[in-house]
């Protein structure tokens, strides 16, 4: 039986040849024959590992949203306030999508979008739905965000971003926040203001005022 970090390593190599060939092809044309040839490994040594070409993508956003989060998380600075934690998650998801490319993939029409969308969703949501909700809760009880649902405010943040980044360029062919600056600033301010913070002033100081 493979050890965990040979199998882990066999999946890496299938991660890195399908990931080009995602964004230069798009889903529907990716085939697994090309992974595999890609990859230098066998139809045999991929089957072991995922069930399909859905499940390969699905593992591989698992795989990308862990390892970045992971690595966001701890370069956060303990002295950080909720609102300069939300500046940098936000930077995480930009950052995120502009490493990844092959993401816009999932979103070539609305039948992958059905296709990937609960699963995409449940698979963030373990990583990133923690800290984002600790960022909320910490912001509302700090007077820095106004009084939310913080479940339901993540389902809105996410929504937006997924829009802006990776639905918008791929499906309407049009810039997105990753080639146009001021999109990108007007993004993350729509979603700051909407969470009822302005500037990095808390909102009961201003009521104070």
């Amino acid at each position: 039986m493979a050890s965990p970090s040979r199998v882990e390593s066999k999946a890496m190599r299938f991660f890195r040849a399908a990931e080009p060939l995602l964004e230069r092809f798009g889903y529907r044309k990716t085939t697994v024959e090309a992974v595999c040839r890609a990859a230098g490994m066998s139809k045999r040594t991929f089957y072991q590992l995922f069930s399909d070409k859905h499940d390969l993508v699905l593992q591989w956003l698992a795989a990308v949203v862990n390892d970045m989060t992971d690595s966001w998380e701890a370069s956060l600075s303990p002295e950080m306030d909720p609102l300069a934690r939300l500046h940098s998650f936000l930077d995480l998801y930009a950052r995120m999508a502009r490493e990844h490319p092959a993401m816009q993939a999932m979103f070539e029409d609305f039948d992958l979008m059905r296709l990937f969308g609960e699963r995409t969703e449940e698979l963030r949501m373990v990583r990133m739905g923690g800290p984002l909700d600790r960022i909320l809760r910490d912001g509302v009880a700090a007077g820095q965000f106004r009084p939310l649902d913080p479940r339901a405010a993540m389902w809105v943040m996410f929504g937006v971003l997924d829009t802006m980044y990776l639905l918008m360029p791929r499906v309407m062919n049009a810039p997105g926040p990753l080639d146009d600056p001021v999109l990108a600033n007007e993004t993350k301010l729509f979603i700051v203001r909407g969470l009822g913070a302005i500037g990095d002033v808390p909102l009961n100081s201003r009521a104070r005022d």
